[in-house]
């Protein structure tokens, strides 16, 4: 299984899942990863040092391999 896993929804927005302890969601509008997401599963994730590097790996991920979603 992936570390990270996307998912469009049928109402134009993405769904990125990290398949790793800690397991978390985040949904995101489509082309607006920065801008607009709800994060599902983290206990702090704007104040927690380890759960902030996860987002900052996912949202390398997500520039890395599908950079034509969130630019």
């Amino acid at each position: 299984m992936k570390k990270f896993e996307i998912k469009g929804t049928d109402d134009g927005k993405w769904l990125v899942s990290h398949n790793e302890p800690p397991k978390f969601t985040c949904l995101f509008e489509n082309k607006g990863f920065s801008y607009q997401r709800t994060i599902t599963g983290l206990t702090d994730p704007t104040g927690d040092p380890k759960e902030v590097q996860l987002l900052q790996k996912m949202e390398q991920w997500l520039k890395g391999y599908h950079k034509d979603k969130i630019d």
